[in-house]
Order: structure tokens, then sequence, then C-alpha cells
């Protein structure tokens, strides 16, 4: 391995080590172990070789479904006509990248963390999500950057990176709530148990849950497509997204950061309104 090629993957890694730090000095209210947050980390990083996997999987189909509508030219360049195009890239990305690759990091996400003891604050949700995001990304970014030189590190340091990080953000702020529901469903049960309530429709975590997967899917799936289509209106659109995530993300991180709580008191707080004849005994 010669020095540029070192330097390039040094150069890879940066932005996503730096994000990684950004976001834990943000957590406020009790610091997660260190050995949990590599272990996010580096699974992270080991999805990122199956989602590529399955990608490739995938794709092959979307373009065999697609394959009728193309024509090759004298050159030998495939091509399809504009409409097809713009089906085809909505399935390849929205379908065969975004779902795919938030999907395995969602899975891994609650397989490794779903019903840890060290998931006791609001912050934790989102920390976890970023740290497995940045995991993926850095694999993904030391790909790009080892093949496509300094330029592609430059531009994916400012527009890739982040944009993994911004939606493991939007899982985690989900995610988190969909822990705390689950929370207060549970103390929702003991009160039920011990006659201290009136039994009523009980707490469902099934809209956080949802929105943990559906929110990154669809974010992932317009930077995608946006990003690739080629057009004056869709690189507009490209840019515009990119800073309405960094205004949008780095203002959630903040705002849960600075209201960061620990869930089982964020969970009272929701008995607390939905049974406000608690809060007078």
């Amino acid at each position: 391995m010669n020095i540029n090629t070192m330097l390039l993957i040094i150069a890879a890694l940066v932005p996503a080590v730096w994000l990684c730090v950004y976001v834990f000095r943000k957590d406020r209210v009790e610091k997660e172990p260190i050995g949990l947050l590599l272990q996010l980390f580096a699974l992270g990083a080991l999805v990122s070789f199956a989602a590529a996997y399955l990608e490739d999987f995938v794709l092959d189909i979307i373009y065999a479904a697609f394959e009728s509508h193309t024509h090759t030219m004298a050159d030998g360049t495939v091509v399809m006509t504009e409409k097809v195009f713009y089906v085809y890239n909505f399935i390849k990305y929205f379908f065969g990248v975004a779902l795919i690759e938030e999907a395995v990091k969602w899975l891994m996400l609650v397989q490794t963390t779903k019903n840890s003891e060290e998931f006791d604050s609001l912050f934790d949700g989102i920390i976890y999500a970023v740290f497995v995001s940045l995991g993926f990304a850095a694999i993904e970014n030391v790909f790009y950057v080892t093949q496509y030189g300094w330029g592609n590190a430059l531009a994916r340091a400012v527009l890739s990176v982040p944009g993994h990080m911004f939606f493991g953000v939007m899982m985690g702020y989900h995610y988190s709530f969909w822990h705390i529901t689950d929370k207060a469903k549970l103390m929702e049960q003991a009160l039920q148990a011990q006659d201290s309530i009136v039994p009523a429709a009980p707490f469902s975590s099934v809209r956080s849950i949802v929105l943990s997967l559906i929110v990154p899917i669809a974010a992932h799936g317009i930077y995608d497509y946006c990003c690739t289509l080629g057009t004056i209106w869709a690189t507009v659109i490209f840019y515009a997204f990119v800073a309405f995530m960094y205004v949008h993300c780095f203002g959630k991180i903040k705002k849960m950061s600075d209201y960061d709580i620990y869930t089982s008191d964020y969970a009272e707080i929701l008995i607390d309104r939905k049974y406000p004849e608690l809060i007078n005994k």
C-alpha cells in the first residue's frame, strides 16, 4: 500500500470519526460506554458488506424488469427513454438502495440495543443510530475515496458521510420514542394490575416503530434519487434537501441533547399526561 492510498483511507475515515466524537459530546445525561459505541460502529461497518451483496442481487432484478425498455446505441451505450429512466431510478434508489441500507442498519441497531440496560435516556436512541450509520458510512467512504481520489474525498466529507449521520438522527429520534413508549406501556400495565388506574387504550409504539424505519428510508431515497438524476431541477432539489438536513438534524441533535432525560422519567411524564388523576393521589 503506497502513501497516497494510506492518506486517502485516513481522509475517508476522518469525517465519520469526527461526527461520532461530536455526537458523543452531546450525550449529556449519562455518557454511553465506549465499548458499546465501538461495537455499534463496527457492526455498522460489518453490515455494509451484507448490504452491498444484497443490493447487487436486488438491483439485478430491478434492471431485468426494465431491460425490455432499453435499447443499445451504436457505441454500445444502453439507454432508456426519459420517463422510463425516471421510474427506474426511483425504484432503484428507493427500494434497491435506501430500503436495503437503512433496513440492515435498523435491524443491527434494534438487535444490539433495544433490550440493553444502557438504553436509559432520551438521547441514547440518536447516539446509537448515528454510530451504526457512521460505521456503515466509514467503510463505504473508504471504497469510494480510494477508487476516485481526493476530489471525491472532499465531496463525500460534506455530503455522503453527513448524509448517513442525518439518516441515523432521523432513525434514532423515533427509535428513542419507541423505547420510551414501550417503557410507559409496562408502567401502565403495572398500574392497571394494582387497580391504580381505570383501564384505557394502552400505549402503542407502532407509530414510532414504523417512523424509525420509514423516515430514514424516505430521506435516503430522496437524497440518492435527486443526486443521480442528472437534471437541473433534481440538482437544485438535492442541494436544498442537503441544506435542510444540515439545519434540521443538527438542530434535532441540539434539542434532544438540551432536553435529554432518563427514559423512566419521560415514561412517567407520559403516564401523568394520560392519567392526570394520579397526580392528585
